[in-house]
């Protein structure tokens, strides 16, 4: 089958492009490099990449839907990274939902038959239920900068449900919690695994936003892949979450990092975020459910193959 991926040259997309290729599916690659990079893109003979704005070139990718004809669309390409959401939030908001309306505008009339969408965790806000489920609200602050990427996700879920409806096509939701592992952004702008390993590998003084007492729930990279693909192949018209329902504070992942790599702990707290979210946890008992599989690689596990990839090259692995 041909398939779509945007933000194939970033972290998620270069992985979910590999595990689409490694189930021999033609693969069309789509990303601006704004945060993904050229060596993370698969050398493979069913791959095909085309770098385009989503934003600024919306004919050049109505172009390329019309001449390649996929059936299946993964759209990842999104501006993430939480600093991001505090630092250029109109940005944020603005072009996740402008490259949105485009990729699916792009989809009318076309050979797509379903639209894959990575929509975030984020959209559940301070959830009022952990482990929380998909028929949890929406929650967004508009007191928060914080909440431009959150209300960017949320909205574009509208689009792509009501798109697919109005066009007689499939859709797929995916409530996204947190992913690690290699192709990471290492910096400020990244997530928090590849940030403390950076810091461990610089021997720079080891600091936490917040307390450490926040918690999120870690999937493995080749966990998310394959229960996307798996779920991409059979389930049709759902929102569906997509993560590890294994809940860890911070500070007891970066104590369990440090004492992998046999160094001293000793962290200093700095203020955190404002609004930071204390709490995510996804409950995965629908995914379970539709598809008869859930996340498998251990956080320890996962954090042994990050940690030995990184370690060879701190700034892209």
């Amino acid at each position: 089958m041909k398939v779509v991926v945007t933000g194939a040259a970033g972290f998620l997309g270069s992985f979910l492009s590999e595990e689409l290729l490694s189930k021999e599916h033609e693969v069309i690659g789509i990303d601006n490099f704004f945060r993904g990079k050229k060596e993370y893109l698969p050398k493979h003979i069913n791959f095909k990449f085309h770098e385009i704005d989503l934003v600024k070139q919306p004919k050049d990718f109505c172009k390329i839907i019309e001449e390649e004809e996929p059936q299946l669309l993964f759209h990842y390409a999104a501006i993430n990274g939480t600093k991001y959401f505090y630092d250029i939030p109109y940005q944020v908001i603005n072009n996740n939902i402008v490259m949105t309306q485009n990729v699916l505008n792009a989809c009318k009339n076309s050979k797509v038959k379903k639209i894959i969408y990575a929509s975030s965790s984020e959209t559940y806000g301070e959830p009022l239920e952990i482990p929380t489920p998909e028929t949890h609200p929406i929650l967004l602050n508009i007191n928060t900068n914080r909440d431009s990427y959150a209300s960017s996700k949320a909205i574009c879920d509208f689009y792509v449900k009501l798109f697919a409806k109005e066009n007689n096509i499939d859709f797929l939701i995916l409530r996204i919690f947190n992913t690690y592992g290699p192709h990471m952004d290492t910096s400020e702008y990244g997530q928090v695994i590849p940030e403390f390993i950076n810091k461990m590998f610089n021997d720079e003084k080891f600091t936490i936003i917040g307390n450490g007492e926040h918690t999120r729930s870690f999937c493995y990279v080749s966990d998310h892949t394959r229960l996307v693909r798996k779920l991409a192949e059979t389930v049709s018209n759902q929102v569906v979450n997509i993560g590890n329902d294994k809940e860890t504070r911070i500070i007891d992942l970066a104590e369990m990092m440090h004492k992998m790599e046999n160094k001293e702990f000793n962290p200093e707290f700095l203020l955190e975020r404002e609004y930071d979210h204390k709490r995510r946890c996804p409950d995965i008992s629908k995914l379970k459910k539709l598809i008869n599989d859930y996340p498998k690689v251990t956080l320890e596990e996962g954090l042994k193959r990050t940690i030995k990839c990184y370690s060879k090259n701190i700034q892209s692995c």
